[in-house]
């Protein structure tokens, strides 16, 4: 390991000493004039000397404009709130190409990413955040249910509008609460209780047979 380690520095950092691949350079050159003067070559080998020099010379400058990938920042675990998130987002968001949405930051769970967050927060909070996908709400880590429910609950809504042309709630009622009656009613928003520990499914079950 030590000697792998040892072979990835020397490869990198010869060729950043310019006085060493100067001298590379020249010795190419003097050999090939050498070989001459002991064999009565010449110029042959001078010239093959100097463009082999020359071209290690290139070679060894062109390398050293290599630039070595920098690192990712580590971020620091910091303390935030709801309020703080919300503020990152909508900058985050301002930022992106027209077409591109903020939720490229939710995850499968409605987890925010926070880590593309980071650059803004100066930091990675210390605990999870989730959003809406369809309403864009954001709520903290005791209120994630809302971020599931609401996306489930948007869907059902929308699918009720586009089938009934209007909302499904009461005309009467002043705090227009969405009612859940009517949304049933209409095979828009079916959910089941399963035989598991009384676990919701939007699977339809068997009918249970009664002639036994």
């Amino acid at each position: 390991m030590d000697r792998e380690h040892d072979r990835r520095n020397f490869k990198y950092t010869f060729p950043r000493t310019p006085g060493l691949r100067v001298a590379v350079a020249f010795i190419w050159p003097i050999i090939g004039y050498l070989i001459d003067l002991v064999f009565d070559l010449f110029p042959y080998m001078t010239v093959l000397g100097s463009v082999g020099g020359l071209g290690v010379y290139i070679l060894l400058s062109d390398r050293t404009k290599k630039i070595p990938k920098e690192t990712e920042k580590a971020w620091p675990i910091i303390e935030t709130n709801v309020e703080e998130i919300k503020k990152a987002v909508r900058i985050y968001s301002e930022q992106l190409p027209k077409g591109v949405y903020r939720t490229i930051l939710v995850k499968e769970d409605n987890r925010i990413d926070v880590d593309q967050l980071a650059p803004i927060l100066k930091g990675i909070p210390s605990r999870n955040f989730y959003m809406s996908k369809e309403t864009y709400d954001i709520f903290d880590e005791e209120e994630k249910y809302l971020a599931l429910t609401i996306d489930k609950v948007q869907k059902a809504v929308d699918l009720y509008v586009k089938e009934h042309n209007e909302y499904p709630m009461l005309p009467y009622d002043p705090l227009n609460r969405v009612n859940y009656y009517q949304l049933l009613k209409a095979h828009c928003l079916e959910l089941y209780i399963t035989n598991y520990d009384g676990l919701v499914t939007h699977k339809k079950p068997k009918k249970k047979s009664t002639g036994n």
